[in-house]
């Protein structure tokens, strides 16, 4: 017996973007019910074949799950007009002990909100947006961007940077050049401006690419483990083929090397101010670097996963590395269970590069991140308290302590609205 209930509800996809968020449980909407001798009227679904399994969704709401072949034909024949009933015996095979549950199934697909009516009642429509943002749905502009010419000339300025790397020692990135100011405080904190700033249009790229292709974005600030992360939403594009999804997935990666490739030239050409050019040039290799951590769901994540053809891999990466270690519940069993095959086979070599970034992230964090958070709230304490609020000082640190803290500060309001968010949904699934 398949349940094609149970992959609805636990098989729900996750963002194909650099810096993903998985879609929130879907809250059960009361009324209308639905019984063996209900028939569905759907709200229009994309399919999208994914492995072995169908990515079925809505791209108004950006709400898509990730259903078996069984579940894909039920579907079909819920939208056909078909009875429950008749559909469940319609897929249930021959030999099978016991039907298929595709009432369950059913009313899984109203609480995901792609059932407009039950018989001739509505459903609550579940239209709204299943994810937290700002949603972006702009028109696609200079599409000549996103093209084949817009790849090959970001692709001959990644090549670029090579042999500038490669060729010229003088304008390779150095840990220093952070410093291109008066002092280190007005360097760093101009710098966090900067980063804010290439972070920004990093994400708008990724908005414009979808665009392109017709797909709404979402945009909002969330973490990933303690860094603050800039994030766009483009679940969408889960109902393009997987080799569609990986213009927008690299667009932002490709306005870095377009960046870096142009201050890296004018440094070589020695044009401008070269200590806010060599600056510049760190943040972005830093940034292209950091998409290589595939453990925080980057760029090269999603990538990763929409050609390999998985839908949930770091749920099943968890899922294998809680069951080493500890014990799973039982709707844990069963969702491991359920995991699609690729999903399963992908995560057996994955978990390992998980946990050593896991275990990189710890050391950067013990190692790194404490001391120096500790070392700009000593700074910023000496700074004020030997300064009075009618000094230039005071305001000074004032200021450049604010900027400097901004990224962890933003990242704790994160952790704490995550923590809010997690016991709503607990809340809500106990009712």
């Amino acid at each position: 017996m398949t349940a094609v209930d149970a992959d609805a509800r636990r098989a729900a996809v996750p963002d194909p973007a650099s810096v993903p968020a998985p879609v929130p449980a879907p809250v059960p909407a009361p009324d209308p019910q639905v019984g063996p001798a209900s028939v569905l009227r759907l709200h229009p679904l994309t399919r999208t074949p994914q492995g072995d399994r169908v990515v079925v969704g809505r791209t108004d709401t950006g709400r898509f799950v990730a259903i078996p072949a069984v579940g894909a034909q039920a579907l079909d024949l819920l939208e056909a007009g078909r009875t429950v009933e008749e559909v469940e015996r319609a897929v249930t095979p021959a030999d099978a002990t016991e039907p298929v549950d595709v009432l369950g199934f059913a009313r899984s697909l109203v609480r995901l909100g792609f059932v407009a009516a039950v018989d001739d009642a509505r459903t609550g429509d579940a239209a709204a947006p299943a994810a937290r943002g700002f949603v972006v749905a702009p028109r696609a502009r200079a599409r000549w961007l996103f093209s084949r010419a817009g790849a090959a000339f970001a692709g001959a300025c990644a090549v670029a940077v090579v042999v500038m790397l490669v060729a010229v020692p003088d304008v390779r990135p150095h840990a220093l050049d952070v410093f291109f100011l008066r002092t280190p405080a007005e360097s760093l904190a101009a710098l966090t401006v900067v980063t804010y700033v290439l972070a920004g249009v990093h994400e708008l790229a990724h908005v414009m690419g979808a665009a392109a292709l017709g797909v709404p974005a979402r945009l909002r600030i969330t973490r990933r483990l303690y860094f603050l992360t800039f994030e766009t939403n483009l679940t969408g594009l889960w109902a393009l083929p997987p080799r569609r999804r990986v213009g927008p997935l690299v667009a932002g990666m490709a306005f870095d090397a377009i960046v870096l490739a142009v201050v890296m030239g004018l440094r070589v050409a020695g044009i401008g101010p070269d200590a806010l050019w060599a600056a510049i040039a760190l943040v972005e290799l830093a940034a292209i670097v950091s998409q290589f951590f595939v453990f925080l769901r980057s760029d090269v994540y999603a990538v990763m996963t929409a050609l390999l053809g998985c839908t949930h891999l770091q749920r099943t990466t968890r899922l294998l590395l809680r069951r080493t270690f500890w014990r799973l519940t039982p709707d844990e069993r069963d969702t491991l269970a359920a995991s699609p095959a690729r999903d399963l086979a992908v995560a057996r070599w994955y978990r390992f590069v998980h946990v050593g970034g896991l275990l990189l992230a710890t050391w950067f964090f013990v190692v790194l991140f404490l001391p120096s958070t500790w070392h700009l709230l000593t700074w910023m304490r000496d700074s004020l308290m030997s300064a009075g609020p009618t000094t230039w000082t005071f305001w000074e640190a004032l200021v450049l302590g604010v900027l400097l803290l901004s990224p962890r500060l933003l990242t704790a309001v994160v952790a704490a609205r995550d923590v809010v968010d997690r016991r709503r949904t607990t809340r809500a699934r106990t009712r």
